[in-house]
Parts: C-alpha cells; structure tokens; sequence
C-alpha cells in the first residue's frame, strides 16, 4: 500500500513538474534563435517527405542544421510524447516511450569549406544507439543550447510522427459539394479498413487529421467515423475535408551561384557576400493556371557549385520583390522553409514609390519553393495574392489515432500519403 502511494505521490509531481518545466516550449516546428538556419527534418535519403516513419522498422529521420555564429557549441536534445492534436503532453513517464537516454548531445558537427559566410553544421539521427521510440504516435524533437538541465536554452522545435500500422486508409477525391468551390478546390471522402484490427466504438475513438503538403497550420482535424459497414469506417465530410488548391509553388533555385537559372534575375557577387535578385513577382490570382513541377512547397539543401552539400554550400541574400497595389494586411514569403508562420524575418515591405513589395532573406544554396502569402488572423493564406485553381498538384497527408478506453496516450494505426493528381 505504501509503494503504490508514493508511486501516485510521484506520478502527480512528475506530471505538475512537467508542465512547468517546459511552459516555454512551443508544441510546433519552431526556431527560437536568429543564428540557427537551414532547418530541416526528414526520412533518410528523402529531404522531400515529412518527418513520419513506422515503429519497428529501420527508417531513420535526419535533423540538419547551421549555426551561422560560427564558434562550437555544446547541443543537447530530447524527444517528448504529445497528444493527439498537439495541445499537451502525454500524462506518461518518459521510460513509458522511450528506450535510452534524453539529454545527449548532438556531437556530429562540421564547419563549412571555403563559403563567404562561415557557419558550423549540426546533424542528429533518430532513432540512434542512444535513444529510440517504443510506441507510436507524435512527438516532439526539442533542441537546445548547452547540456546543463537547469541552463539550457531551447532553439528548434520538430514535430514528428511515428506509426504502428494496424489499418488501411483509402481516399476517394470528389468533386466539391459547394459548387463555388468547383474550380478551386480539392475535396475528398475517407474511408478506414480495420480488418483484422477490431475497434470498440470507433465513432468516439477513431480521430482522423488530414494535411496539405505537410502544413500544420491549415490541417484539418479530430474528423471521426461517421458510420461503419463491416470493416470499413466511412469519415462523411459533408463538405468538410475541402483545401483550397492555390496555384503551383513559385521556384528559387540557387543550387549554383555561378550563373542565373529559371526565375534569377541576377547574382551580384560584392564584398558583402552574394546578392541574388529573382524576378520580380506579380499577383496570379486572376491568372490561368499553369502546368509547372514543383516541390510542393518543400526544399532541399544542394550546391552544385563546390564541396558538399552539407558544409560546401553558401549563404546568400535572396531578394523577393511582388509588384502590387498596397494592401490592408501584411504580406509575407511563406513556405516549408519559413515554417509556414508569418516570422518578422521573412514580411515584406512596402516602397511605394516603386509599388512593391521588397523582402531580403538569407537562405543556403539549394532549391526552395514559395509563395507569397498574407497575414489573416495569424495564419498566412497564399490565395489572395496566388489565386486558387482545382487542376493544382499537391500532397495530402491522412493520420489515424486511435484513443483506446482507459489508454494513457494516443495511438497513430495508419497514415496515408498520397498525389492529388492521382484522384
């Protein structure tokens, strides 16, 4: 009776200690300090696709990024169980999902080659000898500046996913209900097999959210059952699984500096650095729509020009200019490489005697895809400088949680990834 009240009595301190302890941290991909750039979280050898891998398999995830502060750090990171929707952390014991060690440091680190501006690069592996996962669900990676517990500072945030397959997720894209949306949206219906995967009660345990090009921040969420035939669940939108289509990702590509490529306007090499300039950007909203690849609003890190991607790539000052009248709400350079978040580093300002809009962002070499987005209600919207059009090609993004009755935390049983253009 003892050993089961002071098993409580540390439950409840460890629960209360941990929300206090990290009542800073943002649930969210996140970048808390100005000299940390060039970000990226993805599966091994595929910089394209999200942050999502299977429990029980050897896919392993990569964390990459620069220190533009040039001088060697000590770097210490830590992995934390979150819920369902990412409001809270899971009310469970870190040995419950974790096997290994929190708190190592992040000691694969290399300065860059003969770049204009200096900067050191770190590289982290998960799961690795000192830590992995043993249970699905999402998870929050924290990095921070410096090993000691009680002065470490955070400096990225990365959501990621892991799942424990149990069920099978089918799309159905459709034609959209309202028919104002026809030409500028895709729409789609959802359907779960749980063959061989019972579920007591899935219309209240089953929760389903759907992303488009891995952004969180249009996700749509907690979508459940609403009836089920047999093994297969039917999530029935009525309309609601919709995503405006927007238009193909504007390209940057600055994987050489020796020379312009499609959309560079000029390259200006000065005693300040690299300046490129691209060509100058006018509103598509009332445009046809074209045919164009793009990376879905992802990037990749590469340099054609010496060394290796990783410490051979330079820093440049990219230059974005979007010809348009002034307009009532902020506007902003948005895509994965700015975590979609309308940051202060990456607004546009206006000129009005030129009647543009002017940013000035230090990016690596490498291709970048982007739009021009506004500020509405601390989320940015591409449609009213991009426009909308339902023949656009995009990734979507289906996850499946599962809130077992009695259970400590959320369970990820399927996950879907798949081409909008394969409908």
């Amino acid at each position: 009776m003892k050993i089961n009240f002071l098993f409580i009595l540390f439950s409840v301190f460890s629960i209360g200690g941990l929300s206090a302890q990290y009542e800073d941290i943002i649930l969210e991909d996140y970048v808390y300090v100005t000299n940390i750039k060039s970000v990226s979280f993805f599966p091994s050898g595929l910089p394209l696709e999200p942050p999502i891998v299977y429990l029980g398999n050897r896919q392993s995830m990569i964390l990459s990024f620069d220190d533009l502060d040039n001088q060697q750090k000590e770097f210490s990171y830590e992995i934390i169980h979150c819920n369902k929707d990412w409001t809270a952390f899971t009310d469970m014991e870190r040995l419950e999902y974790i096997d290994g060690f929190q708190n190592e440091e992040i000691d694969d680190d290399a300065f860059s080659v003969n770049t204009f501006v200096p900067y050191i690069n770190y590289q982290l592996p998960l799961p690795n000898p000192d830590l992995t996962w043993t249970i699905s669900g999402n998870y929050l990676l924290i990095v921070y500046e410096g090993m000691d517990f009680d002065d470490r500072i955070p400096v990225i945030t990365r959501r990621f996913m892991v799942v424990d397959k149990q069920v099978n997720v089918i799309q159905n894209g459709r034609r959209p209900r309202d028919v104002s949306k026809l030409r500028t949206h895709h729409e789609f219906d959802l359907f779960i097999n749980n063959k061989d995967f019972p579920i007591i009660d899935p219309r209240n345990n089953i929760y389903v959210t759907m992303l488009q090009n891995y952004r969180w921040d249009s996700a749509i969420e907690n979508l459940n059952p609403k009836f089920t035939v047999g093994d297969k669940m039917t999530i029935d939108n009525t309309g609601k699984i919709s995503f405006p289509a927007y238009k193909e990702f504007r390209p940057i590509d600055i994987r050489t500096l020796d020379f312009t490529s499609n959309g560079i306007n000029s390259i200006d090499l000065n005693a300040y650095g690299t300046d490129v300039l691209l060509d100058l950007g006018k509103p598509r909203r009332d445009s046809y729509y074209t045919t164009v690849p793009d990376a879905n609003g992802q990037f990749v890190i590469q340099n054609k020009d010496q060394g290796t991607d990783r410490v051979g790539g330079d820093y440049a000052n990219v230059i974005f200019t979007l010809q348009s009248r002034k307009m009532d709400e902020e506007v902003y350079v948005a895509g994965r490489f700015t975590d979609w978040k309308p940051d202060e580093m990456y607004r546009m300002r206006y000129e009005d005697s030129r009647e543009l809009y002017i940013a000035e962002v230090k990016l690596k070499q490498g291709f970048y895809d982007f739009f021009y987005a506004v500020d509405i209600d601390g989320k940015l919207d591409p449609a009213p400088i991009e426009g909308s059009w339902a023949d656009t090609e995009n990734l979507y993004q289906v996850l499946v949680y599962l809130q077992e009755p009695g259970g400590r935390y959320d369970r990820l049983i399927g996950y879907l990834n798949f081409n909008s253009n394969k409908f």
